[in-house]
């Protein structure tokens, strides 16, 4: 992931108030705010750039609704919106009982509402943000992608949009924006939106309760790479484990990553072996990926904590397990390092 995107929010949180470098230290990521405006880092691998925009736009919502005295909307408010809409028969359904799940929670989320204009169906969520606020926009912004990827999720295929219109001004560089949600944005707007083809609406909801339940604790509609048609399923586990485990995190099981994908287990296995690996050798590559960034001096983390956050039982059965890797002990590595 481009570290463009990540600098600009780490910019913005900065804007209110947040302490940057102690952030990323608490969140165990080993650059600096320097090292994204020098450009010493440019790209981020995909769980540590999860862990930054989680961190940051929840930080930018609390600000966004604090302008307007608003309180906030909970991770449990929005997994339950989630639940509430699996056992829908179409999109159309998805969309209006969404509507009303966030007409029950007195404004802590956007008013919902869906306009028909011939051919295509405009989706609006509505907020009381204000128009010249940063936090506001990005806040905007990330309910925004949020529902759109939700609603594709659902119906199991991708839901083509002409952009996003978002309510506030541009208060943040429309390119770098553009970049990371791979749409175009249009700014000032009446509210938040994106329009689809209205004929999706009768798309049937494809996803079970299971698979969202799998969705929800592995996957979580993070801002990552989804597997498309004719990606790298290898790649795509790998996401998940590694965003799995930099939130210090269990690592899912055969049968859990089968689910997500709507693949049996056995198909899963062969899928990736078709492709050359197996889910033990993407687990052993996914850990040693973060052992050598959690090992780095700017982490700044004991041998316990990263051997801890690598789900070792204790820093002897990771010694041995880093020295099988590498040939080098984990304190003879970061000594290299330094």
């Amino acid at each position: 992931m481009s570290a463009r995107f990540a600098h600009s929010l780490l910019q913005e949180v900065a804007a209110i108030g947040v302490d940057t470098p102690t952030l990323l230290r608490g969140l165990a990521l080993p650059f600096t705010p320097e090292d994204l405006a020098s450009g010493r880092v440019s790209l981020l691998p995909n769980h540590q750039f999860v862990l930054l925009h989680g961190a940051c736009i929840t930080r930018l919502a609390e600000q966004a609704n604090r302008e307007r005295d608003l309180p906030p909307m909970s991770k449990g408010e929005v997994d339950m919106l989630c639940y509430c809409v699996i056992t829908c028969e179409n999109l159309a359904e998805v969309i209006e009982r969404a509507r009303s799940f966030c007409a029950m929670l007195d404004h802590r989320a956007a008013d919902l509402s869906l306009e028909l204009q011939g051919t295509e169906a405009v989706f609006h969520m509505t907020t009381r943000r204000l128009r010249h606020s940063a936090s506001g926009l990005l806040t905007d912004l990330s309910g925004l992608s949020f529902y759109h990827r939700l609603f594709g999720w659902l119906i199991g295929e991708s839901l083509p949009v002409r952009g996003y219109g978002v309510y506030a001004e541009a208060l943040v560089d429309a390119g770098t924006l553009e970049g990371f949600y791979q749409q175009p944005i249009r700014f000032g707007c009446e509210d938040n939106r994106f329009a689809f083809p209205a004929r999706l609406l009768g798309k049937p909801v494809v996803r079970s309760y299971r698979s969202l339940l799998e969705r929800l604790s592995l996957f979580a509609f993070d801002q990552v790479g989804e597997l498309q048609a004719g990606g790298s399923l290898v790649e795509a586990v790998a996401q998940i484990l590694a965003a799995r485990l930099a939130r210090a995190q269990g690592l899912p099981s055969v049968a859990q990553l089968a689910s997500l994908f709507n693949l049996s287990r056995a198909t899963f296995q062969r899928r990736l072996a078709q492709e050359g690996s197996g889910l033990a050798h993407i687990r052993q590559t996914v850990r040693l990926q973060l052992a050598r960034e959690l090992l780095l001096p700017a982490a700044g983390l004991k041998l316990g904590e990263v051997a801890e956050r690598l789900g070792f039982s204790d820093v002897r059965a990771f010694r041995r397990a880093f020295l099988a890797w590498t040939q080098l002990t984990p304190d003879a590595w970061r000594r290299g390092q330094a």
